[in-house]
């Protein structure tokens, strides 16, 4: 960020345009971001960020150029996110607080600039929707009730999780990207440096292979200490539809109701062991997800986590 010193031309000038919503004629500060003009107080932005307080109270240069007799800050942030950002600050609906709804990609914009301008209150408000989205509990995770962020969503968050260390997130985000590449594998053109493409290509694999081999172990005939030739036909029925659909399914979203339905004729006894030792397995699973990436153990990024929610 700097105070601009130079003039602009006429053209530029009528290339630019004012934000609506965030032009405000009775205040004396003028920011541009790329083209877009936003004219705010300048005494509430030194009050909410320390950085353009400490920005603000250089004196400015001789040569600073004036848009309607006001001064000109140039920032090297993208129109959008700054837009984003001032509109979190100057209107409380714009961004309300969890459990409040906010898009994602809001919650982005506003988590960048609030870490970059230290504006801390707001910062703790889109880490509250992020974590809300990214759960790091099994029981959590499965209550969840919204639908899981898209992979240009996702693009976007993993990034900046790894730039401002909010690593707790990291595993659910990380596993729901191998999701996609498991259907797709690695599109052209993607966003992602050859050693992030080799850790989600190996991550994926493991998930889909060792790992959705322990998640059916239930169904093998050692899982149970005895069983009618009734239970193990169903086990083996339902084991070789499981292994058709491993490949493209990843290992916590492997079994649900709809499959134990299927094991109707697998006795009560047999069946709640099956149940007991998949569910056991799938828990094991979650606890060592960090671990597939890489990351440290959730115990720990719980900690973090409280930390920095605090």
């Amino acid at each position: 960020m700097e105070i601009e010193g130079t003039s602009a031309t006429s053209r530029d000038s009528e290339q630019l345009i004012r934000a609506e919503g965030l032009w405000f004629e009775d205040c004396g500060l003028v920011i541009r971001a790329e083209n877009t003009l936003f004219r705010i107080s300048r005494d509430f932005l030194a009050l909410q960020s320390p950085v353009f307080r400490d920005m603000l109270s250089l004196p400015p240069p001789k040569s600073t150029d004036l848009i309607d007799g006001c001064p000109l800050v140039v920032l090297p942030d993208r129109a959008e996110d700054v837009t984003v950002f001032l509109k979190a600050l100057i209107y409380y609906d714009f961004f309300v607080p969890h459990p409040g709804h906010a898009s994602l990609t809001v919650v982005v914009s506003v988590l960048r600039m609030s870490d970059k301008y230290q504006v801390d209150a707001l910062r703790k408000r889109a880490l509250l929707h992020l974590s809300s989205v990214f759960p790091t509990t099994l029981l959590h995770y499965d209550a969840r009730k919204f639908t899981q962020p898209s992979v240009s969503t996702l693009a976007l968050i993993i990034p900046l999780a790894r730039d401002l260390s909010i690593d707790w997130i990291l595993p659910v985000a990380l596993y729901w990207r191998c999701e996609d590449l498991s259907l797709k594998g690695i599109k052209l053109g993607e966003s992602l440096t050859i050693s992030e493409q080799s850790q989600l290509l190996k991550a994926t694999c493991t998930l889909t292979t060792s790992i959705a081999s322990a998640i059916l172990a239930f169904l093998l005939p050692s899982a149970l200490e005895a069983g009618h030739d009734q239970c193990l036909t169903a086990r083996i029925r339902c084991r070789q539809g499981a292994e058709q659909r491993r490949a493209h399914v990843m290992p916590l979203e492997f079994w649900d109701e709809r499959y134990w339905n299927a094991l109707s004729d697998v006795c009560h006894h047999c069946l709640r062991i099956m149940k007991n030792q998949e569910q056991s397995t799938r828990q094991a699973v979650w606890d060592d997800l960090p671990l597939v990436f890489g990351l440290r153990a959730w115990s720990e990024l719980e900690k973090m986590k409280t930390e920095a929610l605090e």
